[in-house]
């Protein structure tokens, strides 16, 4: 790999005085008070907002721009018992999402007509579809309830609202300079919303909305003879879709996170069960890297490689063999998902192996075949873009069509990117560093260029690997169950709040273990003054090392839960041979 890819170390500094601080206000060590520095908490409020419990810290929901007309048309329908349509997407947050307001609404009352819908991701694309809401209206449904998706689809609502439907856009996508023409849109990206946590994911906004609909109802006297639903019950899917979606774990988010773990460890819904029993994972100390890399790629399976209804129909069941069936289809379609990823992954590197586009002169990767399976293509592009670090577009072709997935990079934001690329475009639409694409074939080459050359002169001429963040530097012997407690104050961490890295050096190295498919995996064990640890690397990130080597290590220390064992391994960020 080119030499400009080599990751550089960086060693934050702040000030020791603020560490001293933040250490006799909180109680915490050193080391934990220079993470807590190092994320700007450095006022002392905000640091204690930042370890505190409880939903009271959540944002006021009230500030959220046509919560409270869409609250109003949803509380008034469900009285009247009307029919309701939720029509989500076929992610998990969307799913999740889906599961939050239908299961608040069944809850309360158990005979209203309310169901849900996930497009198939290959079948139908993204996005409302007009021939799946025209039968709802032909049988009278008139509300329709979208979630995590609709703040682009245009023609799909003007063509509801024609049929007499109303709908409610709740998602968190940034909106276009057109709005849909919908009952309400519920969304903290508009401009004129004053609610301050803009990184919502899908599942925040319905749970947000919420709130609304409790407040409507109580005023309409509904709770004098119903018991008044604890919102805290749905924590643990707003967490699930929350983590899974990728969106920074700070202020409301991670209060959210926060809470739905603790909810899922106290009273797991039968889904969930089902899925952490397949993933191995004790309810007790489920966290959230449990939710992002075991429980939300076996829930996302149903939606890449087949009907997406089945993750939303897992949520929802109160039924525990009907969970453990679905669960068990899910971890079938995981299984054939990981190895079609492992495929095409391999595809694209040897693509790349022969040349194809990763020279200094190229900022973006564009590939495309037709024997790609569409379903999988994020998660491969976001692999390249790992290695790489240049943006990335994936794509499949079909007949005259390409469609796919981009992934970026920090600061090249992607959809920026397509909006000056938009007449070569069919449709595309996404975040910052995730967006969905659709264009001719033909166009493929004009993309490759244009997209190329934008990444370029972000990058001021050549893409460059940002350096890796360290926290603190650490002897082994500083590396304490004590440290991993304290960091469960910090936690959960994720996008926003990454988990702390910290550096040891010259460390010896004693043995090597190679483990997972071809050995591209290794444990090797790492001594220091009589201190020994496990080292896991992934990805044969650390192939050169051998016995006896001194090396200085980037890690992060983990906690190991085995048969109610309990041990601290350390997970590899980066390696240099000591100088």
């Amino acid at each position: 790999m080119n030499g400009r890819f080599q990751r550089q170390w960086f060693l934050r500094s702040p000030d020791e005085a603020v560490i001293r601080e933040i250490a006799r206000r909180t109680g915490l060590s050193p080391t934990s008070s220079r993470v807590l520095a190092n994320r700007g908490l450095t006022d002392p409020n905000a640091v204690d907002h930042f370890l505190a419990d409880g939903l009271t810290e959540l944002s006021v929901p009230f500030e959220m721009l046509g919560l409270d007309k869409a609250a109003r048309r949803i509380a008034g329908a469900v009285i009247r018992r009307e029919p309701l349509l939720i029509y989500a997407d076929y992610d998990v947050d969307g799913a999740t999402g889906a599961a939050v307001l239908y299961l608040f609404l069944r809850d309360l009352f158990p005979d209203l007509p309310v169901r849900i819908h996930q497009n198939h991701r290959i079948v139908d694309g993204y996005g409302l579809k007009a021939e799946h809401l025209a039968p709802g209206a032909a049988e009278g449904c008139r509300l329709v309830v979208t979630v995590d998706c609709g703040i682009s689809d245009i023609s799909a609502i003007r063509e509801a609202a024609s049929n007499g439907m109303d709908v409610i856009v709740t998602d968190h996508h940034l909106p276009g300079s057109e709005l849909p023409p919908a009952y309400v849109i519920v969304n903290p990206k508009q401009v004129d919303c004053g609610y301050p946590g803009k990184e919502l994911a899908g599942v925040g906004v319905v749970f947000m909305l919420l709130y609304g609909i409790r407040r409507v109802l109580r005023e309409a006297g509904v709770f004098e003879s119903l018991p008044e639903p604890d919102l805290a019950r749905y924590l643990d899917l707003v967490a699930l879709g929350t983590v899974a979606d990728m969106v920074p774990l700070l202020g409301d988010n991670r209060i959210m996170v926060r809470s739905g773990l603790a909810e899922i460890r106290r009273n797991p819904r039968p889904g969930i069960a089902a899925l952490m029993m397949l993933s191995n994972i004790q309810a007790d100390s489920v966290n959230e890297t449990d939710l992002g890399f075991r429980l939300a790629p076996r829930l996302n399976a149903a939606g890449r490689l087949g009907d997406s209804n089945r993750s939303a129909a897992l949520l929802v069941t109160a039924d525990l063999s009907e969970a453990s069936r679905l669960a068990q289809e899910l971890q079938a379609e995981n299984i054939r998902r990981q190895k079609e990823e492992e495929r095409i992954l391999k595809e694209v590197e040897a693509r790349l192996a022969e040349g194809s586009g990763v020279g200094d002169d190229v900022g973006a990767i564009v590939l495309a075949d037709p024997n790609w399976h569409l379903g999988v293509l994020g998660i491969v592009a976001s692999k390249i873009v790992d290695r790489y670090f240049r943006p990335v577009v994936l794509l499949s072709i079909d007949g005259s069509q390409a469609t796919g997935s981009c992934r970026s990079v920090p600061g090249f934001p992607i959809v920026d990117a397509l909006d000056g690329l938009a007449p070569l475009l069919t449709r595309y639409g996404g975040h910052s560093q995730a967006a969905g694409i659709s264009l001719p074939v033909v166009n493929l080459p004009a993309l490759r260029e244009g997209l190329s050359a934008a990444a370029l002169a972000a990058a001021s001429g050549g893409a460059a690997a940002p350096p890796i963040e360290v926290d603190a530097e650490v002897r082994l012997s500083d590396v304490t169950f004590g440290l991993i407690d304290e960091w469960d104050r910090l936690r959960p961490f994720g996008m926003g709040n990454r988990e702390p890295v910290l550096r040891a050096d010259r460390l010896r190295v004693n043995r090597i273990r190679p483990f997972g498919p071809d050995g591209r995996h290794m444990n090797f064990e790492v001594e220091s003054n009589g201190c020994r640890f496990e080292v896991s690397a992934f990805n044969r990130s650390a192939a050169r090392v051998s016995p006896g080597a001194l090396v200085d290590l980037l890690f992060t220390p983990q906690l190991s839960l085995f048969r109610g064992n309990r041990s601290i391994r350390l997970l590899m960020r980066d390696l240099r041979f000591h100088e």
